[in-house]
């Protein structure tokens, strides 16, 4: 076949062969498009970082990611198959970076046909410092009042120093000390408790090390109050019938004790006591005398440290 009868071949009805050439590609197109489905997902992001360089702004969570494949496969495909990463391995001096996402497919995946992965975004800013670390001191606010009549007087909180990590220039700016609430609000005993450090850093950049909480302890006990009884009584015991004894000598006494117990407490009137057994006679005495309180009081002082009382016969009572 000579070119003059090629070239007749292909010019003749060249109209229905181009026409049957557009057909066949509108029908391998659409055949394409029915037999690939597209699926997307959010996929976390890692960043690897082993040297002594980190992060020094925030970066994204997650990627979207969009996989086209055939309806089977793109049926099996879940979310855990995909990991994206960042890798920061590949810089070895700080500064700023423009770092491709990466995504790592398990073999079931990398021999999906057909099979087309597109990430967005696919480039992710990153500035990159130098990773240190310091101490920062642990102080404690107390909030709140323990329940009426008790008192906090003492606490311990361990450590007094936490040690946290990141990049230079965010390290170099954290405040000076953290601040742990603990909240007294009707606390009537000594409580302990364990303070999660990481929620009081709001700084995603900043890393706390080990330990990472804090345990603290409040000694909270019954606040002590002193008050003092006036003009109180003596009880005469022993005292002969026959006789008429007299309190001669003013006494006031101090105590101790629990502020609620002794805000109510009335002093009792055998609470201060003198033995008159061996008074056989009328007439003037100088006389010790004891106390008898609540074991939950404590006797502090008094006004005197003996009683004077005078003695009489006792008037006849005639019928």
């Amino acid at each position: 076949m000579n070119l003059k009868n090629t070239l007749k071949i292909i010019t003749d009805d060249w109209f229905i062969k181009i026409l049957c050439l557009i057909i066949a590609i509108l029908l391998y197109s659409t055949y394409q498009s029915i037999s690939i489905d597209t699926k997307n997902f959010s996929i976390p992001l890692t960043v690897y970082s082993d040297r002594n360089l980190v992060p020094a702004n925030t970066i994204e969570k997650s990627v979207q990611i969009s996989v086209k494949t055939s309806p089977d496969n793109a049926s099996i495909l879940q979310q855990s198959d995909f990991k994206a990463y960042l890798d920061l391995d590949q810089y070895s001096l700080h500064g700023k970076y423009e770092v491709p996402v990466r995504i790592e497919l398990p073999p079931k995946v990398q021999v999906m046909e057909p099979l087309e992965i597109n990430v967005k975004p696919k480039k992710i800013p990153v500035m990159i410092e130098e990773k240190i670390s310091r101490m920062i001191p642990v102080e404690v606010l107390f909030t709140g009042e323990p329940a009426d009549g008790f008192e906090v007087i003492g606490s311990t909180i361990q450590p007094q120093e936490i040690k946290i990590s990141g990049p230079v220039s965010v390290i170099n700016a954290f405040q000076d000390s953290i601040t742990v609430t603990i909240g007294l609000t009707d606390k009537e005993r000594p409580f302990n408790q364990n303070i999660s450090i990481n929620p009081l850093i709001k700084n995603p950049l900043i890393k706390v090390e080990e330990p990472s909480v804090v345990y603290s302890s409040v000694n909270i006990v019954p606040r002590q109050i002193s008050r003092t009884f006036q003009n109180v009584q003596v009880h005469f015991v022993s005292a002969n019938p026959f006789f008429t004894i007299k309190q001669e000598t003013p006494l006031s006494i101090v105590v101790t004790g629990n502020q609620n117990y002794l805000s109510a407490y009335s002093l009792s009137q055998y609470a201060i006591q003198v033995d008159c057994s061996e008074i056989d006679t009328t007439g003037t005495y100088t006389l010790p005398y004891t106390i008898h309180l609540p074991n939950e009081l404590t006797f502090v002082s008094a006004s005197a440290e003996e009683i004077t009382i005078s003695v009489d016969t006792a008037p006849i009572e005639i019928p």
